[in-house]
Formats: C-alpha cells, sequence, structure tokens
C-alpha cells in the first residue's frame, strides 16, 4: 500500500501506523504546512518501524 502525506491531504493517523514491510508513506511537498504534520511524522516513524518505507519529495513518484 501507498499513502501519500501533502499539504491538503492525507490519510487517516490509524491507517499510517497501520502500515508494514512492502508498504511506502510519501511525504509530499509542503506537508510541513499541515498543522499537525508532527502527529503524521510521528505516525510515519511508527510505521517505519513496522517496515514500511518512509520517502520524502515528489520526485519518488
Amino acid at each position: 500500500m501507498e499513502l501519500k502525506i501533502s499539504a491538503d491531504q492525507a490519510p487517516p493517523l490509524g491507517d499510517v501506523r497501520a502500515l508494514r514491510s512492502g508498504d511506502v508513506v510519501r511525504l509530499m511537498p509542503g506537508y510541513q504546512q499541515r498543522p499537525d504534520w508532527v502527529r503524521y511524522l510521528a505516525a510515519a516513524v511508527h510505521a517505519m518501524a513496522r517496515g514500511a518505507r518512509v520517502e520524502q519529495g515528489a520526485d519518488h513518484g
């Protein structure tokens, strides 16, 4: 599964936390403009601990 987090849209935090090996979280340009971006970053770290990849930037697809 691939989930994208951007300035104007993001999946539910629980969906990000549930990611695991083989899944990808893409942090799109401007994601830091979200008022809740720290919560999404924490969820992405949790997913990474479960084996998901976290990639930053639009150049990844």
